[in-house]
This record gives C-alpha cells, sequence and structure tokens, in this order.
C-alpha cells in the first residue's frame, strides 16, 4: 500500500465512513424521530434543536473537519514530512466526533413521542470511545514515520564574512492545529451535556482566543539576536540578545515531545520549547546553560546565521 493511499485511508475514508454511516441512519430514522429533538441534558432533557439543522451542522462539521485533516496530512507528506501517528490518530478522532454526537442524539431521541421524552444520553460514553477508537486506527493505518536527517558535529554557518550583515525570518503554521481547536469548543457545545448555550458560547470563544494566539510561529535572526513570535498578533513574543546565546543547531522534534505543543518548559532539562509541529527546529544553546527550541521551517539557514554572527561578535571583542 503506497503512502498517500495510506494518508488517505486513515484520514478522509475512516472518519469519512463515520460520517456517512450517521448520515444513513438519520436518513433511515427521521419517520422515527421527533421534532425538535433533545440535544442536552442534564438529570433530564432540557434542551432542544431542529432536527434538520442539528443533522445538517453536525455533518457540515463533519465534513469540514475531514477536509482540513485530509489537506493537511497530504500537504505534510508532500513536504516529505508525513504527520506521525499521535497527530493522525487525534486528528481523525475529532473529525469522527460530529458523527459520533449525532448518533447519540438520534439513539436518545429514538421512537419517543416528543423531545422531553427523550432517554438519557449516557450512550455517548460509547460513542465517542468509538471514535477514540477509529482515532487509534488510523494513527496505525495512517502514521507515518519521518526521513531521519543527517547532522553532522561542525556548527552550522552561511559563511558570513566580516562586516557583512544578514537577516533571516522563518515561520510555521499548523493548520490541523487550528481544526482541531476551533472544533473542540463546537463539540462540547454539541455534546449532550446539559450546558447552556452561553456557556458554549464562552467556550468557543476561549478555544478560538487559543487558536489565535499559538497555531502561528515565527522567528527572525539579526545583529541583535533571535526574536520569537507566536500567533497571528506575535503575542507572547521573547527577544534573546546574541550575547546570552553560546552556539545555535538544529534538531528534530517529535510532535508531542518536550510536553507537547504550544509553549513549553521543562524545569528538569531546562528546556523551553516553542512549538506548532513536530519536525525540524532551531535549537538555541543559552550560556546559562538552557536551550531554547523553536519549531520553524528551514531552521538550518538560521541556526548557521546565529553562529556566524556570534563568531564576528567574538572577533570583534577580541
Amino acid at each position: 500500500m503506497s503512502k498517500l493511499i495510506r494518508v488517505l485511508t486513515a484520514t478522509a475514508v475512516l472518519p469519512g465512513a463515520a460520517l456517512a454511516v450517521a448520515g444513513v441512519l438519520a436518513n433511515a430514522w427521521w419517520a422515527r424521530l421527533p421534532d425538535p429533538v433533545a440535544t442536552h441534558w442534564g438529570t433530564r432533557p432540557n434542551g432542544h434543536t431542529a432536527l434538520g439543522p442539528f443533522t445538517g451542522m453536525c455533518l457540515g462539521l463533519g465534513v469540514v473537519a475531514v477536509a482540513v485533516l485530509t489537506a493537511t496530512a497530504v500537504a505534510a507528506l508532500r513536504r516529505g514530512r508525513p504527520l506521525p501517528r499521535p497527530t493522525v490518530g487525534v486528528g481523525a478522532g475529532f473529525a469522527a466526533m460530529p458523527a459520533a454526537v449525532l448518533l447519540t442524539v438520534l439513539v436518545a431521541n429514538l421512537d419517543v413521542p416528543d423531545w422531553q421524552a427523550a432517554r438519557g444520553a449516557g450512550v455517548v460514553v460509547l460513542f465517542l470511545l468509538g471514535a477514540a477508537a477509529l482515532g487509534v486506527v488510523a494513527a496505525f493505518a495512517g502514521g507515518l514515520p519521518s526521513p531521519v536527517r543527517e547532522t553532522g558535529a561542525a556548527r552550522p554557518s552561511v559563511g558570513l564574512r566580516p562586516g557583512q550583515r544578514a537577516f533571516w525570518s522563518s515561520r510555521a503554521e499548523n493548520p490541523a492545529m487550528l481544526g482541531v481547536l476551533a472544533l473542540i469548543p463546537v463539540a462540547v457545545a454539541l455534546v449532550p451535556a446539559g450546558l447552556p448555550w452561553q456557556t458554549g458560547l464562552w467556550i468557543a470563544l476561549v478555544g478560538a482566543v487559543v487558536t489565535a494566539l499559538t497555531y502561528r510561529l515565527k522567528a527572525t535572526v539579526d545583529a541583535k539576536g533571535v526574536t520569537i513570535r507566536f500567533g497571528l498578533f506575535g503575542f507572547p513574543w521573547r527577544h534573546l540578545k546574541l550575547d546570552s546565546i553560546r552556539e545555535a543547531a538544529t534538531r528534530e522534534l517529535s510532535t508531542f515531545g518536550d510536553g507537547g505543543l504550544g509553549l513549553r518548559f521543562n524545569p528538569v532539562t531546562g528546556t523551553t520549547a516553542y512549538k506548532v509541529r513536530g519536525g525540524p527546529a532551531l535549537a538555541l544553546s543559552l550560556e546559562n546553560g538552557r536551550t531554547v527550541l523553536v519549531s520553524v521551517d528551514d531552521p538550518e539557514t538560521g541556526a548557521g546565521l546565529v553562529n556566524d554572527l556570534i563568531a564576528q561578535r567574538i572577533t570583534r571583542i577580541g
């Protein structure tokens, strides 16, 4: 089986099949369901939504999630850095979650006279476990190892000559993170858990803010040092002066290593990681013994420029 077929199977076929099953059952059971249907529960059903819009919203969210996941996985494969198994598994599980939510509501409302007579929503656990199991299968089906990059013992360099000036800028984005973080609050709001719409709105707002702050990362290098900026608005940000950096190198990061994605600090190793994805990263060894990792594209050039600028600074001081 080719790599592309494996990726498509994991990211499109499996969660797409879950959506198809949910859609077929919704159509087959339509006459046996009340309209509206119960969609929120406390000790008993306490919220309802029209059957048609609710079904369309669940299936629509699922289609969007599958499309985002598939496009991201195929693009990563073409770049030579396929998504690792944990990322594929989590993405497929979340893409299948709207189908799980829809099936929960359909089963709870099936053959009842009106939404207030709907059964309990405890079955949601079974369907969410099913989505998780689908994610596990997808992870093994479509998670591919990234190629191992050879690393040399010598420090990277761009050949900057004395008196020359240079500037380097690079960034990285994680569309999968954007899609997953946007889907989480929507999925939570849809899960029959008795949440009022105001609570769901606040959850969605918090998810949108977190997404805006973390899904994009940018790093720049110039004679003053290294500047790191997160998110759409470049905040949070950090500037490392050149005299605080001992040397620069590159490192291959796993998606969930060093604490996962986002801004992570390991108090044991003294490593701070700015991550929006796994793969190549700029590794800065500081004079205080700590390490800063930045997951941006083309880190070799950035590391080489940092080392050359440090060498020039030492030469001038000497």
